[in-house]
C-alpha cells in the first residue's frame, strides 16, 4: 500500500446543482478512488457554491502590479487567484467536471480559468513563445453535453474540450484524459448509456492510471 497520499483537486463548474451530470460523474470518480487500496487527499472546489471573481478592470490592474506595490485593496483582489494557483500547484491530479454551455465552458469555469492563468505564476513568455509553469500533473476532463459532439459531423461545434485542453497545455499540464458524457439531451436511453460508458472509462482510469 502506498502510504503517501496523492492530492486530488476536483473543480465542479455546473450551476445545475443536484441535477448536474458532470458533478454526478465526478462524484463517481471520487468513489472509485476512495475504494482503492491507496491514499488520496481529495479537495472539491464547487464554483457554483463559491464562484471565482469576474476578471474586470480592477483585477487586470492588480494582476499586473508587482506584488510589493499592491495596495491593500489590490491584495484583496488578487487573494482568490493566489489561493486557486497554490491549490492547483499542490495537486497531483486535477479533475475538471465541465458541462457544455452554448458550445463552450460555463461562465463559472471561465471566471476560474481567468484567475489561474497568470503571467509569471502559471506561465511565462520567452523569445521562443510561452512556457507553462504548472508541470508534473495529471488532468482529467469530464465533458458533459446535451448533444453528442463525439460524432464526426458535430465535433467542429465543440469549443469546450479543445479549449480546456489548450488552457491546460498552456500552463504546463500535458497528461490529460478526456471522459465525454454526451448526448444527455437525446433521451433517457442515450443519456443512461453515455453515463454508463463514462463510468466504465473512469473505473479503468482510476485503476490503471490515477
Amino acid at each position: 500500500m502506498n502510504t503517501q497520499s496523492k492530492k486530488v483537486l476536483i473543480i465542479k463548474s455546473s450551476p445545475a446543482a443536484e441535477h448536474s451530470v458532470s458533478n454526478e460523474i465526478a462524484d463517481f470518480l471520487v468513489a472509485q478512488l476512495q475504494a482503492k487500496d491507496e491514499s488520496y487527499d481529495i479537495n472539491i472546489r464547487d464554483l457554483a457554491k463559491n464562484p471565482a471573481p469576474v476578471y474586470d478592470t480592477q483585477t487586470l490592474q492588480a494582476f499586473y502590479t508587482p506584488a510589493e506595490q499592491l495596495s491593500e485593496q489590490q491584495k484583496i483582489i488578487v487573494s482568490p487567484s493566489l489561493a486557486y494557483i497554490e491549490e492547483l500547484k499542490g495537486a497531483d491530479i486535477i479533475v475538471f467536471a465541465s458541462p457544455m454551455h452554448n458550445f463552450g465552458i460555463t461562465t463559472l469555469l471561465k471566471a476560474y480559468v481567468d484567475q489561474i492563468c497568470r503571467m509569471g505564476l502559471t506561465f511565462q513568455y520567452h523569445e521562443h513563445g510561452p512556457e507553462g509553469l504548472v508541470t508534473g500533473k495529471q488532468a482529467v476532463i469530464i465533458s458533459s453535453a446535451g448533444g453528442n459532439f463525439q460524432l464526426p459531423a458535430e465535433k467542429h461545434k465543440d469549443f469546450q474540450t479543445p479549449y480546456l485542453k489548450h488552457v491546460l497545455n498552456f500552463i504546463g499540464i500535458e497528461d490529460i484524459s478526456v471522459i465525454p458524457v454526451q448526448g444527455i439531451g437525446l433521451g433517457e436511453e442515450v443519456a443512461a448509456q453515455s453515463k454508463h460508458i463514462a463510468k466504465n472509462q473512469l473505473r479503468t482510469l482510476a485503476i490503471s492510471v490515477l
